[in-house]
């Protein structure tokens, strides 16, 4: 890992081709080399909640491309046009855990 505070690297963040990985770190800019995720194991729980995560994802697209229940959602979550799949999202995580009796 290196860190400098070279003007060229100074609001840099992000990857460079799945090799580097530049992060800011207060006034640093950090250069690490790209995780290898190959090998993780994802728990049980971590497995359910990404599972949780594509059907929310499908759910909301398929609401935002109709028109009517694309509006219907708007005015039920009360929220704007530009923070309605994020509203959607979160309204069905919250469904998911209402309907198998998990609080948090």
């Amino acid at each position: 890992m290196a860190i400098s505070e070279s003007l060229l690297l100074k609001k840099l963040s992000g990857q460079l081709g799945k090799e580097l990985v530049f992060r800011q770190y207060g006034n640093k800019t950090v250069v690490s080399k790209y995780p290898d995720m190959s090998k993780r194991v994802l728990s049980p729980g971590q497995l359910r909640a990404n599972q949780i995560m594509e059907e929310a994802n499908y759910e909301a697209k398929r609401i935002l491309g109709d028109e009517a229940q694309r509006n219907a959602a708007q005015v039920r979550l009360n929220v704007t046009r530009n923070k309605l799949y994020t509203a959607l999202i979160k309204e069905y995580f919250k469904n998911v855990r209402q309907e198998s009796g998990t609080a948090g």
